[in-house]
């Protein structure tokens, strides 16, 4: 029973997840994902009180799936090298977006709807913002200790909030103004210059 349940809410977000993707929240409804999945509404209804808790369940796995591959399973070592790691780093996630257009449309399509104005879209790319920012702020805390990044009169913070625009900006880019090569170039570019001088200078 319990794996029946979990292989419904699992088809549900995947129909939504496309739906959400392909169409937009205002562009998809709950009759469609009903049609996709096979289920009765009231199946659906059972896991979802309504469409908009479907939605941010669906882009909250999306920004788990970001954190996981941004995010060590362990804290990075003392001995690793910011520039190593951030390069890695990146480069896997632009493999991963630019291999899964769903992920990057969703992301797209919610941004939009956030800049037309909806407030409930303005909140809730707040608070997956935020989630990120929290999450990798302790890893930049980790690998920048101290009084490292006053130099350049920079906080954690600071710098964490450079690294999600940037991610945005390639969400919002990525196979469409520039190729997979070509974002893990200027990545690349980028974090040798950034991350490499607060490191030498430090």
């Amino acid at each position: 029973m319990a794996g029946d349940l979990r292989d419904a809410r699992k088809n549900i977000l995947c129909a939504a997840r496309e739906g959400f993707a392909l169409k937009g929240y205002y562009g998809t409804s709950m009759d469609s994902i009903v049609k996709t999945t096979g289920l009765s509404k009231g199946a659906i209804y059972w896991h979802f009180p309504g469409k908009w808790e479907m939605y941010t369940a669906v882009l909250s796995e999306e920004a788990e799936r970001i954190k996981g591959i941004v995010l060590p399973a362990e804290m990075p070592a003392r001995s690793l090298q910011p520039t190593e790691f951030f390069m890695s780093r990146g480069e896997r996630l632009i493999d991963m977006l630019a291999d899964d257009a769903l992920c990057r449309l969703l992301f797209v399509h919610l941004m939009l709807e956030a800049m037309r104005g909806s407030a409930e879209m303005v909140e809730f790319v707040a608070s997956l913002r935020s989630s990120i920012t929290e999450d990798v702020l302790v890893v930049f805390e980790q690998l920048f200790p101290g009084d490292s990044l006053q130099m350049h009169a920079l906080s954690h913070r600071d710098l964490v909030s450079m690294f999600v625009s940037i991610l945005h900006g390639l969400i919002m880019n990525l196979e469409l103004t520039v190729s997979r090569d070509e974002a893990k170039k200027s990545w690349r570019f980028l974090i040798g210059c950034v991350f490499g001088g607060i490191s030498h200078e430090s």
